[in-house]
Formats: structure tokens, sequence, C-alpha cells
């Protein structure tokens, strides 16, 4: 769900297997939102209840978060959510491949948006959501998109370095790229990702 009143945005399992979860609004969980599923798959690797490949321990086929409230996750969710992953994660190396660099060497990674200013940062390293990369190199910067859009509208100077920057981006065809799939399938898997250097196709 959305991240309104009633969702469960964080997630965590203490010593005895249970649930511990952080509910927007405080009241009854009414469904989970993606930074509680970031940190519930995390959770769920961290303690070994699912493995890499998104598979429940002791072929369970759901986890339940809430008895009271009906709230579980089938792994047909977490698939669904694997495959958003992989097509993330094939994205930053088919861009990173691109400039001829690797994970290492960016300097300052931005995750941007009411998502990026909530996520677990660690949570999101552990399943491979994001670079694994020196919490200092991470930047969660908010809804950048209104920021951005004001600052043009009050500074002419930013306004003409923004018009400059954007007559300098290019169009990635991701699916394209030779390695395209072999980065989907291993972005897929919910493992921390690395570093690999790879030549532009």
């Amino acid at each position: 769900m959305p991240a309104l009143e009633g969702a469960i945005e964080e997630v965590a399992l203490d010593g005895g297997g249970a649930f511990q979860l952080g509910v927007i609004g405080g009241g009854a969980p009414q469904g989970v939102c993606g930074s509680g599923l970031v940190e519930l798959m995390s959770e769920l690797i961290r303690t070994g209840r699912m493995n890499a490949m998104g598979r429940f321990r002791d072929g369970a086929d759901r986890i339940t978060l809430d008895q009271e409230h009906d709230i579980f996750i089938l792994e047909s969710d977490v698939n669904e959510l694997a495959q958003a992953k992989g097509a993330n994660v094939a994205g930053l190396h088919v861009v990173a491949g691109n400039y001829g660099i690797e994970f290492d060497d960016i300097e300052v990674f931005y995750l941007a948006g009411g998502f990026g200013r909530r996520l677990n940062v660690e949570a999101a390293k552990r399943i491979g959501l994001i670079p694994n990369l020196p919490e200092s190199r991470i930047v969660q910067a908010g809804n950048a998109a209104i920021e951005g859009a004001s600052i043009a509208l009050l500074s002419s100077r930013k306004r003409r370095e923004l018009e400059e920057l954007v007559r300098r981006v290019e169009h990635c065809r991701l699916e394209t790229h030779p390695c395209f799939f072999d980065f989907f399938v291993e972005g897929c898997q919910f493992k921390p990702i690395e570093s690999m250097r790879q030549v532009a196709g």
C-alpha cells in the first residue's frame, strides 16, 4: 500500500522470531508500504527465513506479519519485488558500464523522493536494492524534484546551469545492452550488489 496512515513502514525480527512493526500513524496496520517491504526482506534474509532466491524456509507458502489483522506476504509478492529490483540493478550496472566506472567510484549516491527519504539504507544494501557503498556516500535527498523546480524558478543563473545540464543528458536504452539480461537475473537475487566493471556494449 502507499505510505499512508496504517502502512507498516518499519519491520524488525526480535530474538524470539516475533515481528516488531512500525506503523505510520501508530494505529492498527492495514498493509505494508515500500520502505517496510525493504526492511521485511532484509530481516528475512538476515535471520535465514528466506534465501537469496526469495524462497521461504521450510517450504512455507506465506509469512504472517500480523495475525490479528491478517497481514502476510507470499512468495509471489517477493517475486514481484525481485523483478523490480532486478531491473533497477540492471540499470545501475548499465549506466556504470557506459561510463567505465565501478560502483566503488561513485562519490555520492542520491536517494530522492519520499521512498528514498524513508528507506533504511542498511536494509536496502543487504537485499541489493542499492550499491553496497559506505553510508557516508549515500545522501537521502527527499523531494528533489520540488526543490530543483524551486531553485530553477528563483535563480536565473541556476536555471541556465540546469538547461546546460539537460542538454548533456544521454538516453540510455537498458534493454539493448548485451549484458542486460545477465544483470537483471543477478539483480533479482536478494544479496548485496558489488562493483562489476563492464565495458559498454
